[in-house]
């Protein structure tokens, strides 16, 4: 029946004096079947008005959503900022220009790259110093005594250093 029209009715009723019911025939064929449209009219309404409160009700929701969404989002990137703040102040060889990022992980690993940097500028400071050290190092103790070297004299500057040599002796 939903949506359906009946077939007319019987011929002889079309045949019914107006007089009678004081309605023409006609609408008394046609009242059963435009009643029933109008029962299914006012229920389609009916759906029609629930389903608008429903979509105003999810709107509202989808709103109220939303602005929790933003709300979230501001709270993250306040949470981003003072991740990174412990992080400087948790590594004081770090700088602010080389930890970075707009969330967690992109600040993990910039933290990665920075502790490596550091590990690398320390293996060379102390690769550097202990090179500096070494070659600025003094033997302890003082040298040892050694005459002087008579390969590069001449004869006669050989004879004058041994007497030199003879006469302290003496002395």
């Amino acid at each position: 029946m939903d949506g359906e029209l009946k077939e007319p009715k019987e011929h002889k009723e079309l045949e019914k004096p107006e007089a009678e019911g004081g309605k023409p025939a006609e609408a008394e064929l046609v009242e059963p079947d435009a009643k029933e449209l109008r029962d299914k009219v006012s229920q389609l309404e009916a759906e029609v008005a629930a389903r608008t409160q429903e979509i105003s009700e999810l709107k509202k929701l989808n709103e109220l959503n939303e602005l929790n969404f933003e709300g979230a989002k501001a709270a993250y990137a306040y949470a981003v900022e003072d991740y990174k703040k412990l992080v400087l102040q948790s590594n004081p060889l770090f700088t602010d220009d080389i930890i970075g990022g707009s969330n967690i992980d992109e600040l993990k690993a910039s933290m990665e790259k920075a502790k490596m940097l550091v590990d690398n500028i320390k293996t060379r400071m102390k690769a550097s110093s202990e090179s500096e050290a070494e070659s600025s190092r003094v033997p302890a103790g003082a040298p040892a005594r050694s005459g002087l070297d008579t390969a590069a004299m001449s004869a006669k500057e050989k004879i004058n250093f041994g007497l030199e040599q003879a006469r302290k002796h003496k002395d």
